[in-house]
């Protein structure tokens, strides 16, 4: 999660659409992330808890009016080949 959040903050569409699950990449180009990243200024990272394939977190940002807001998500994630990827999240209000 940390490694996705930092992909973020510096704007690395390829990273995050890698970590993707293979799955879950559709409507998810390596374009989009980079516009979300770009259009966001990420703040901090919160980890609320996390268990071996699941992390809740807060991750605090300006939007695109520098107004300040929080995502706050419970993602899942799968370990394969070696390799740790984003499956999908539950967000929260």
């Amino acid at each position: 999660m940390r490694s996705r959040y930092s992909a973020f903050v510096l704007a690395n569409g390829d990273y995050l659409y890698e970590t993707t699950y293979v799955s879950k990449r559709k409507g998810n180009s390596k374009d989009a992330y980079l516009r979300s990243a770009k259009e966001t200024k990420w703040l901090k990272l919160e980890i609320v808890s996390a268990t071996l394939d699941q992390v809740e977190f807060k991750a605090f940002y300006l939007n695109k009016k520098f107004q300040p807001e929080v995502l706050h998500e419970k993602s899942n994630f799968k370990f394969e080949n070696g390799k740790w990827y984003y499956v999908d999240g539950v967000f929260y209000s």
